[in-house]
């Protein structure tokens, strides 16, 4: 397939404020000080319509809004510039403090992404990551191009039916034939590719956006199986927001999210570790058991629970499927984006409270 991704097309200069940055050292000094500053409307202005962070970077600025980055810097190496287009090495260096944390507990962080930046008229814009595109049967997948890395991900391009068709298996959900996935070498690019503020992860979606997932280590084998793990996470993310619906999604809750792309993952999770991940659930049943109410809303969720969010949501996936039935995990999930109330929810899986339910799934997991 052609790639949806493809860089610097029909690009055209958006409204904004007066702004300085004729070149791109200007562009990369504008975008620091709207980092800095959190002022998440002057970096968005900033970005270049239909570049591969037009969609990306309304989160990204978000981000910034609520955790601002006081110290972070953008450095430009490697430019090269040809007319209206240019490509360079991006430079980001920036104390990423653990949420919860002082500022003495920050992590100092630098990652390097190749980058498109574009002139409309007399202004230079950010245009996002440079990636490679590579030959699939079905979706988009997208290289970052750093050395070596388009190479090692072509390999990969078959599993990505495989992982669509998991997902259809275990939850009867469609991963749409046009899916785009990127990867990255390392998770600490690829969460800097998402906010300053995420810890590494090996994963992302976010409604609208592409998935992001990071190429694994190991033997051949050992790729295949944590690649198909995670593309299968991931994809089931897309699936159920756009089975959910526009703006839907948002009812259900992060744990259930979590849940479900877990689960819809089983086959590609060597048995041990799915045990462990049974057991880590049913430890939080018995001992540090977090309110599924507390872990509904991701943002607002501290780092230190997502672990709960994840394992406890899994456990719920489990209960569900395994004492009701196979197709009771979406039952709920259903209820909840069409009614986004709990106890609605509940009872359309045959419980009388969300309290029930949530009692039900505990005891189950604690005797596990």
């Amino acid at each position: 397939m052609i790639p949806r991704a493809a860089l610097f097309v029909g690009l055209t200069l958006l409204p904004s404020a007066a702004l300085a940055q004729r070149t791109p050292q200007e562009l990369a000094q504008a975008l620091q000080t709207a980092a800095r500053a959190g002022d998440a409307a002057a970096y968005r202005d900033l970005l270049a319509p239909n570049g591969t962070f037009t969609v990306e970077g309304a989160n990204f600025a978000a981000d910034l809004a609520r955790r601002a980055p006081a110290d972070v810097t953008y450095t430009l190496g490697d430019l090269r510039q040809q007319g209206s287009r240019a490509t360079a090495n991006l430079t980001l260096v920036w104390t990423r403090v653990p949420e919860g944390k002082g500022p003495a507990e920050g992590q100092a962080t630098r990652v390097t992404l190749p980058v498109g930046l574009v002139r409309v008229g007399e202004v230079w814009r950010y245009a996002g990551e440079a990636f490679r595109p590579l030959k699939t049967d079905t979706g988009t997948l997208l290289a970052l191009d750093v050395p070596g890395l388009p190479e090692r991900v072509a390999p990969l391009a078959p599993l990505l039916p495989r992982a669509a068709r998991e997902v259809q298996n275990v939850l009867g959900l469609t991963v749409p034939p046009d899916a785009v996935v990127k990867v990255y070498p390392d998770s600490p690019i690829l969460s800097a590719s998402v906010y300053l503020s995420l810890p590494p992860v090996a994963g992302w979606n976010e409604p609208g956006e592409a998935i992001k997932l990071v190429l694994a280590g190991g033997t051949p084998a050992e790729v295949e199986g944590t690649t198909l793990r995670v593309l299968t996470h991931e994809f089931t993310h897309l699936a159920v927001g756009l089975a959910a619906g526009p703006g839907r999604d948002k009812r259900i809750p992060w744990w259930l999210h979590e849940g479900l792309a877990n689960f819809a993952a089983r086959a590609f999770v060597p048995g041990r570790s799915w045990q462990a991940w049974h057991s880590r659930a049913s430890a939080y049943a018995k001992s540090g058991w977090v309110p599924l109410s507390e872990l509904a809303d991701f943002p607002s969720v501290p780092e230190n629970r997502w672990d709960n969010a994840y394992r406890q949501g899994l456990g719920v996936v489990e209960f569900l499927a395994q004492t009701r039935g196979k197709g009771e995990p979406w039952r709920l999930t259903q209820a909840f984006a069409e009614t986004g109330d709990a106890n609605a929810a509940a009872r359309a899986t045959g419980f009388p409270s969300f309290t029930a339910l949530e009692a039900a799934a505990r005891a189950w997991l604690a005797g596990g």
